[in-house]
């Protein structure tokens, strides 16, 4: 096996794209095969009469373990996510905490609601935060041209500079509010905002969480004269 540091970069790039290409084709191929026969409006069931008996509750699983696979990553993240805000916790119980609250509502999704409903649904809801948030992080680091002092960052005792005020940020958690509440007034999704009504259904809820966020940030940094 070849010492990861001595391959080549175009190497592993190459296969690395080939694969997923790869992978895409076959899985896309299939699904289009498939659609010819059947009506893929919902491949949960229309797949069945195509498949043998005992392959049956394989299918099914499959979409279970795709999903734990795809989301190792998001996993992994979310629990450096909480040791950064100085959440001591354990890796295994972090994932184990990220899981239950992800089978949660893929359960509700498959065995109570329209799955493609709420799949659809779901995205749309997560842009109320996660683009307020997005924003303020940007805007961050255009304040600060990018430059962090990476001691400081790690250190998470109340004398770190970034501590800020009891472990908050005074001009984030503000940002993050006034962002989300911009987004949530323009949603247009289960439910629809003030705004969003008032403009027939127009959904501008990330284009406003975005500019809210980031202009919110931007005048409390400087008001409360953040240096870091």
């Amino acid at each position: 096996m070849r010492d990861p540091a001595t391959a080549p970069a175009r190497a592993a790039a190459g296969w690395t794209v080939f694969g997923g290409f790869l992978a895409g084709i076959l899985v896309c191929g299939t699904g289009a095969l498939a659609a010819t026969a059947v009506d893929m409006n919902d491949p949960e069931f229309a797949l069945q009469p195509l498949l043998p008996g005992w392959f049956r509750p394989l299918f099914l699983l499959a979409p279970v373990l795709g999903t734990v696979a795809l989301n190792a990553l998001t996993a992994y993240s979310a629990g450096l996510a909480r040791q950064a805000i100085g959440l001591r916790i354990r890796r295994s119980r972090s994932v184990l905490v990220d899981g239950t609250v992800s089978v949660t509502p893929t359960l509700y999704a498959l065995l109570v609601s329209n799955f493609f409903d709420t799949v659809g649904t779901v995205p749309q809801l997560t842009v109320v935060l996660l683009g307020p948030s997005t924003a303020v992080h940007a805007t961050g680091i255009l304040l600060r041209r990018n430059r962090y002092d990476g001691v400081a960052l790690g250190d998470e005792s109340r004398t770190g500079p970034f501590w800020y005020t009891c472990g908050f940020n005074l001009a984030g958690v503000p940002a993050l509010g006034a962002g989300a509440a911009a987004s949530a007034l323009r949603v247009d999704t289960v439910c629809s905002g003030p705004v969003a009504a008032a403009l027939g259904g127009v959904d501008l809820a990330l284009p406003a969480g975005l500019l809210a966020s980031s202009a919110a940030y931007a005048l409390l940094m400087r008001r409360v004269g953040a240096t870091v």
